[in-house]
């Protein structure tokens, strides 16, 4: 798939090019070579740039496995001829050397003869003068290993080494290849696994000591792919079947008969890496802003997938880092001195001191779902609020022929119509499928400085919107103007809410109904004075103490004796690896009918019905709830990987009902 840039920018035209946009923003990450945005160049509207190569781990940016140019980011591309091992320190890997100094450490260091196999030049090389003294172990003679990671997956086809010019008689006459794709901890195996309980013998079929010590030492399993022991070729090449690998050991037991040296090592991968990621830095819009849509330019081969995820915040840092005291379990946020912990004075930290890492759901959203890529002409940004802060996350998948690049992400903000902004509907539980009169009721915040709004827009999910019928601003009838009224939709133009008009509630009156069990109306106001003005969201808040729904949703009334309804597990599926990313379970329940507070339990079960963690246990009123599992169990342990039963019950006059879901864990 292919965004077309003309295309793009005559949709970016409509409404927009033409017309002053007065405090507009249009932000850009990467791209530093394309002409400015349509807002910029014909609308005045102002524009920042942003570069691709400016990752910088303070600001938590990070990319793995790709190639990363003003023009563009996309997956490493080897073609058939580059050696992987020249560059394996640009991707975190490293070329090391095994064979030990003593009988019992694992002796897997880099050494001047790493440089020799690795460096591209055919003149240099380690060699062994037959005679030399081997390293023995226990009075066993143990041969040379390079260990290769290739910091990364890498559908490997060929390896080559080989002597120098002039030096053929020096090829190896017996060597061993191994290969592994992951640590054994990455590929969730341990010794137990593959060999059961209690057993000591080499039920992994070890062939030699450097193959344990990978094992005992390093976490790794090597597969034996190859052993030769009568080879006389100066130059060996060996096909691989393309399966996707990381590590690779060339073990040349000890040749004391003879001399032999190797020149380079050379790995080849042609094609795409089969996964690649891009964290962008944390970054500054220098103030709270109201994020309006978000698009980019790029493209992808039909077998490829990109995925583009958000995340925006109010601060530096959407983590929390927490200390252990060593005193018990406990935890703290705050370092020795009693400053509160940032990512730099965490890490300064000793290991033992590390506690856990746990999302600032206060000043942060959690990271948006994948944004479609054919959406790119543009597609709302993924925030509740004005923010300040952004960051992305740029997933590629590729097959070895077929890959994506993105060329630059846009976005584009303005200053918030009002400080603050909080909304409820009342009522909020009606019956359904009947149409009722709704007020819908927002109190702003308005600053010195904000330019404040006259439009109001009111947009409904699960339900249908009828009309409107009133619209006041402190308890007073006012003049509207319908803009537009759809069945999803409503506009209503309303006098001007400045400083002068702060904290005083809008109440718009509109006919309505709810499908099922029912619907939510998303809130947002703007200002029509200013050209280009992004919408701004309307925040769930108690806007009066005349209306006390507290909620922009509205739930059916039930009509028969169920209370408890609509259990939602946010698709059953989540990560809790602790990586800030789909590590939480939300468990969402609707409670119908009831007039009191009522006993509420959520529980974690495994398949064997034993309780794994009790997630929750109180009283509830009627409405909807939301409750977090972090994907520990009881004893504050993360659980191992699998299938398990979230259990919710509810007790009332009728008796207990409950509801169940499956929940799976993936790491």
């Amino acid at each position: 798939m292919v965004v077309g840039r003309c295309m793009l920018a005559a949709l970016l035209l409509v409404g927009i090019v033409g017309t002053p946009v007065a405090g507009l923003t249009v932000y850009r990450l990467g791209g530093e070579g394309a002409p400015p945005p349509p807002e910029v160049t014909e609308g005045g509207a102002d524009f920042v740039q942003f570069s691709w190569a400016d990752l910088d781990a303070k600001l938590q940016g990070a990319g793995e496995s790709m190639t990363i140019e003003a023009g563009g980011i996309s997956p490493l591309f080897f073609t058939p001829d580059q050696n992987l091992v020249e560059t394996v320190g640009e991707r975190g890997g490293y070329v090391n050397t095994g064979g030990g100094t003593c009988g019992t450490c694992p002796g897997w260091v880099e050494a001047d003869e790493t440089s020799f196999v690795s460096d591209g030049d055919p003149a240099t090389a380690y060699y062994e003068e037959k005679g030399s003294a081997p390293v023995r172990v226990r009075g066993q003679r143990y041969g040379k290993s390079f260990l290769v990671d290739l910091g990364g997956l890498f559908a490997v086809d060929r390896i080559r080494f080989s002597t120098r010019a002039g030096n053929e008689a020096n090829y190896i006459e017996h060597f061993h290849l191994w290969t592994n794709a992951l640590t054994n901890d990455e590929a969730g195996i341990s010794s137990v696994d593959l060999c059961g309980a209690g057993r000591t013998d080499n039920c992994l079929d070890f062939v030699g000591r450097d193959h344990r010590l990978l094992w005992n030492f390093l976490d790794l399993y090597f597969q034996p792919f190859l052993e030769v022991q009568e080879n006389t070729l100066s130059t060996v090449e060996v096909e691989l079947t393309g399966d996707y690998i990381r590590h690779v050991t060339l073990h040349v037991p000890s040749q004391q008969f003879r001399d032999w040296e190797i020149s380079e090592i050379e790995i080849f991968a042609p094609g795409y890496v089969p996964n690649a990621s891009y964290t962008s830095n944390i970054l500054d819009l220098g103030r709270e802003v109201t994020l309006g849509a978000l698009r980019w330019s790029g493209h992808k081969d039909a077998a490829a997938k990109v995925d583009i995820r958000s995340q925006s915040g109010s601060d530096t840092d959407p983590n929390i880092y927490w200390r252990k005291t060593l005193r018990g379990d406990e935890q703290v946020v705050y370092d020795s001195d009693g400053d509160p912990l940032t990512l730099r004075a965490y890490q300064r930290l000793e290991t033992s001191e590390r506690g856990k890492i746990t999302r600032d759901a206060d000043n942060w959203e959690f990271w948006s779902t994948n944004y479609d890529f054919a959406d790119s002409a543009g597609i709302k940004f993924a925030a509740s609020k004005p923010r300040r802060y952004v960051q992305f996350q740029m997933d590629f998948a590729s097959e070895i022929a077929d890959g994506g690049q993105l060329d630059y992400l846009e976005w584009t903000a303005s200053p918030p119509a009002v400080t603050a902004l909080v909304g409820e509907i009342d009522p909020w539980q009606v019956p359904p499928a009947e149409v009722t009169q709704f007020t819908y009721a927002i109190r702003p915040t308005v600053g010195l400085d904000d330019p404040g709004f006259d439009h109001v827009e009111i947009a409904a999910k699960g339900g249908r919107l009828v009309g409107v019928n009133a619209v006041r601003i402190g308890g007073e009838d006012v003049e509207f103007t319908r803009v537009e009224e759809g069945p999803d939709r409503l506009v209503v133009g309303v006098p001007k809410i400045d400083i002068d008009r702060t904290e005083e509630v809008v109440e718009v009156d509109f006919n309505g109904e709810i499908f099922r069990f029912g619907a939510t109306f998303a809130g947002h106001v703007f200002n029509s004075e200013i050209p280009g003005d992004i919408q701004q969201p309307v925040q769930v808040g108690d806007a009066t103490a005349l209306r006390d729904g507290n909620t922009l949703s509205v739930q059916a009334f039930s009509l028969s004796s169920q209370i408890l309804s609509s259990l939602d597990l946010d698709g059953g599926v989540f990560t809790p690896n602790g990586d800030g990313i789909n590590d939480g379970l939300d468990i969402s329940y609707d409670l119908l009918k009831l007039v009191a507070p009522t006993p509420l339990l959520v529980e974690i079960r495994d398949l064997a019905g034993r309780l794994v963690r009790q997630v929750y246990d109180g009283f509830d009123v009627a409405g909807r709830h939301v409750r977090q599992w972090d994907g520990l169990d009881g004893s504050g342990q993360r659980v191992s990987p699998g299938i398990y039963i979230c259990r919710v019950e509810a007790e009332a006059e009728e008796g207990r009902q409950q509801r169940s879901g499956v929940v799976s864990v993936a790491y």
